[in-house]
C-alpha cells in the first residue's frame, strides 16, 4: 500500500470522521488517494491557522481528538491555533506535507525548517522519513495526543513518504488512543482519605473547577461530590459547564475574566480551596490575589493531570496528581463511607439569590445601544440547551462568562482563555457544528471577526448550521478599556471604519439581520434560528471603555469618567 493510502487507512482506523484542511502542491499524493476514502470527511478552510482552530472546536466539543491537514507552505499559519490548543490541553493531531527529503537544504520553494517551530508548542514533533513508519508513527500521534496531560501533535510527511510501500501488516490502530481521555490515573487512596479529612475539617471550603473537568467528562462526578459535602462549586472561564449554573451551590465563574463579586466574594472568604482540573492561571485568580497567595489559615488540595501545573501557583498543602473523573469517583465512594457532612449555607444560597437579582436588574438598564446583559439573557432563554456557543475574547466572551447561567452540565461554552488570541470563535464553532451536528453560535466582535471573515465562504459552500453573532462597538474595545484603566486616556489607533455587514453577508449570500435596541432581541434571535444553515447577526452596541464589563479592575473607571460599569 502507498504511504498516502496508508494515513488515510489509519485515520478511518481511528475513527476519524472530519478533517479540517486544504490541498498543497505538497499534498496532492493524499488527495489523490482521499478519492477512495469517503468515509473522512474533508473540510476545506481558506486559511491555514482556521484549520486548526476548527480541530481544536471539534475536539473540545466531542470525544474525539480534532484533525486537521495542512501544506507545508502554510505549517506556519497553524501557530496560533496549536498554541492554543497546547496551553489547552485540547488533543489534536496535525498532519503536514512538505517537501521530499531529496530537496533538503536545496533552496527549494516552499522550504523551512519546522522542527524547532513546532517542537515548542506541541507534546510531540514526529517527522515521518521512511513511508513504512507511518502506522507506526500515527499510532504514536494519537497515543501522546489523547493521554496524560492532552494536546496537540504534528505530524510532517515528506512528499516522498506518500509513495513509499507500507507493509498491511503494520495498518493497525490501538483504538483506546482514538478518544480521550485514553488512559485515566488516580492517587492513592491514602491520599484521598487525606483530602477528604482535610475537607471535613473546613468550614468554609470551595471547589474550583477548570477545563479539565470537561475535558476528562468528570461533570457528573462532580455535581456528586459538590451534593455530597454541600460544598459550593466555582468555575474557572474555560470550566464553564462543569456543574449545573441553577443549583444552589453553583457560584458561577470567578477571577478577572467574568467573575461578579458574589463569586470573587465566597472565594475570597473560604478556608480551603480545592482545584480540580484547573493550573489557578492569571485570569481565575485575578492574577493571584484571589484567593491571595500567602494568606495564613487557607488549606489548598490541587488534583491535576499535569505535574507542570499541580501547584505551580500556589502553596499547596495536598497534591493529587490523577485524572478528575476517575478520582472522583474513588472520593465519592470513600465520602459515602464516612460522615455526610453538610455546612450550613442559607447564607450562601441568600447571597446568591441576591446576585442573580442584580444582575437581572443590570439587564433592565436602557441604554442607548443594546445592553450586553439582556443580550445574555436572550440567548440563554432562546438558545438550545444542546447547542455550542464559542466566544471571542472582549463582548463576545466577558459577559457570557458572568451573566449566561448553564442549565445543563457539559460543554456549552468554547472559551480560548489559555493565550486568548481574536478570530477564535468562528472557526471553533465550525469545528463544534461537525463535531455534535447541532446547531452552533460564535459570539465574536467585529474587532475580532476581521481576523477570520474569509470563512464566510466556508460557511457559505457547506451550510452548516452556526449562527454569528457579531456585536459591532467599532473598535478593539477590550485594549480601550485597559488603557482607560492605565492611562486614562487612549493610546495609539484602536477604532475602525464602520463596515457594511449586510453587504459583507449579502456577497457571500448568507442571511443577515442587526439589533440596534434590546426590544429587537427576542424576535430576531428567533428568527435566526429559524433559518437552516448559516446567519449572520450583527448587535450594535459601545466599546468597553463607555459601558464597562464585569471585569474588577476596571471599576474604577465608572469612577473617574462617568460611565455604565455592569459588573
Amino acid at each position: 500500500m502507498r504511504g498516502s493510502d496508508a494515513i488515510l487507512e489509519m485515520m478511518e482506523k481511528y475513527g476519524v470522521q472530519t478533517v479540517f484542511g486544504l490541498v498543497g502542491e505538497t499534498s496532492f499524493p493524499l488527495y489523490e488517494s482521499w478519492e477512495k476514502y469517503d468515509k473522512i470527511r474533508h473540510v476545506l478552510v481558506r486559511d491555514e491557522r482556521n484549520a486548526a482552530i476548527m480541530a481544536d472546536g471539534y475536539s473540545r466539543s466531542g470525544q474525539k481528538p480534532g484533525i486537521c491537514e495542512v501544506p507545508g507552505v502554510g505549517a506556519s499559519y497553524t501557530l496560533p491555533g496549536i498554541i492554543e490548543a497546547y496551553n489547552s490541553g485540547t488533543p489534536m493531531v496535525v498532519l503536514s506535507s512538505d517537501i521530499s527529503l531529496s530537496s533538503e537544504k536545496k533552496d527549494y520553494l516552499t522550504e523551512y525548517d519546522k522542527s524547532g517551530m513546532f517542537r515548542q508548542i506541541t507534546k510531540e514533533y514526529i517527522s515521518v522519513n521512511d513511508g513504512k513508519d507511518i502506522p507506526r508513527l500515527l499510532r504514536r500521534a494519537f497515543r501522546i495526543a489523547t493521554s496524560g496531560r492532552m494536546g496537540p501533535v504534528f505530524v510532517r510527511f515528506p512528499m516522498n513518504t506518500y509513495i513509499d510501500q507500507v507493509p498491511d501488516q503494520e495498518l493497525y490502530a490501538q483504538t483506546v488512543f482514538a478518544k480521550y481521555p485514553s488512559v485515566r490515573a488516580a492517587p492513592g487512596e491514602e491520599l484521598l482519605v487525606a483530602a477528604l479529612n482535610m475537607i471535613r475539617k473546613s468550614t468554609s471550603p470551595v471547589i474550583v473547577a477548570g477545563q479539565g473537568v470537561l475535558l476528562s467528562h468528570a461533570e457528573a462526578e462532580l455535581q456528586e461530590f459538590s451534593d455530597r459535602l454541600g460544598i459550593p462549586v466555582a468555575t474557572t472561564i474555560s470550566g464553564k459547564g462543569s456543574v449545573s449554573e441553577l443549583g444552589d451551590l453553583s457560584l458561577g465563574v470567578i477571577g478577572s475574566r467574568g467573575g461578579t463579586d458574589f463569586s470573587n466574594g465566597v472565594l475570597s472568604a473560604s478556608d480551603l480551596v480545592f482545584y480540580v482540573g484547573t493550573n489557578a492561571d492569571s485570569a481565575s485568580t485575578s492574577e493571584w490575589k484571589n484567593p491571595p497567595k500567602f494568606a495564613t489559615g487557607r488549606k489548598i488540595i490541587h488534583l491535576d493531570v499535569s505535574e507542570f501545573e499541580l501547584g505551580n501557583n500556589y502553596p499547596t498543602d495536598l497534591f493529587l496528581y490523577g485524572d478528575a473523573k476517575l478520582t472522583l469517583s474513588i472520593m465519592n465512594r470513600i465520602a459515602a463511607r464516612g460522615n455526610s457532612m453538610k455546612w450550613n449555607r442559607s447564607s450562601l444560597i441568600q447571597k446568591r439569590k441576591d446576585s442573580i437579582e442584580y444582575q437581572n436588574k443590570l439587564g433592565e438598564r436602557n441604554l442607548h445601544t443594546v445592553n450586553p446583559v439582556r443580550l445574555v439573557k436572550a440567548l440563554q432563554d432562546l438558545v438550545p440547551e444542546d447547542s455550542v456557543i464559542a466566544g471571542d475574547p472582549g463582548v463576545g466572551t466577558i459577559y457570557s462568562s458572568a451573566y449566561f447561567r448553564v442549565s445543563k452540565p457539559g460543554r456549552k461554552f468554547i472559551f480560548n482563555y489559555a493565550v486568548g488570541g481574536l478570530g477564535f470563535s468562528l472557526p471553533a464553532a465550525i469545528g463544534a457544528h461537525y463535531a455534535t451536528g447541532k446547531t452552533t453560535f460564535s459570539m465574536t466582535t467585529d474587532g475580532s471577526f476581521g481576523f477570520v471573515e474569509g470563512e464566510l465562504e466556508t460557511l457559505k459552500r457547506y451550510e452548516p448550521d452556526v449562527k454569528v453573532i457579531i456585536v459591532n462597538n467599532g473598535s478593539f474595545g477590550w485594549i480601550r478599556a485597559t488603557m482607560m484603566a492605565l492611562y486614562d486616556r487612549i493610546v495609539g489607533e484602536t477604532e475602525f471604519k464602520q463596515v457594511d455587514f449586510s453587504g459583507l453577508a449579502k456577497a457571500h449570500g448568507i442571511p443577515y439581520d442587526v439589533i440596534v435596541n434590546d426590544g429587537e432581541l427576542n424576535e430576531k434571535i428567533k428568527g435566526s434560528m429559524k433559518e437552516k444553515g448559516p446567519y449572520i447577526l450583527e448587535i450594535v452596541t459601545e466599546p468597553e471603555d463607555k459601558i464597562v464589563p464585569p471585569v474588577p479592575e476596571w471599576r474604577s473607571i465608572t469612577e473617574r469618567h462617568n460611565v455604565e460599569y455592569l459588573g
